[in-house]
């Protein structure tokens, strides 16, 4: 079967619905993709402290951030 139609026809046939449709999905796919790069960024961070509060024996500052740490992983998840 042989589709005849051009890219802006077959853009000018989908309803206007169709396309606002389209376009929450792209938005709220976009706030997804920022939320976990925002949310491992994070974790990397907190990881890091962690561990440099381990190899300076830093007992305080380790169980605010392993608290933190808990906290960001209960909120959104592993």
């Amino acid at each position: 079967m042989k589709n005849d139609k051009s890219y802006s026809e077959s853009v000018k046939s989908l309803s206007t619905k169709e396309i606002k449709n389209d376009a929450a999905v792209q938005e709220m796919l976009i706030d997804m993709i920022i939320m976990e790069s925002f949310l491992t960024t994070k974790k990397n961070i907190l990881t890091k402290e962690i561990d440099e509060a381990l190899d300076t024996k830093n007992k305080p500052l380790f169980l605010k951030l392993s608290t933190d740490l808990n906290a960001l992983l209960k909120q959104f998840g592993n």
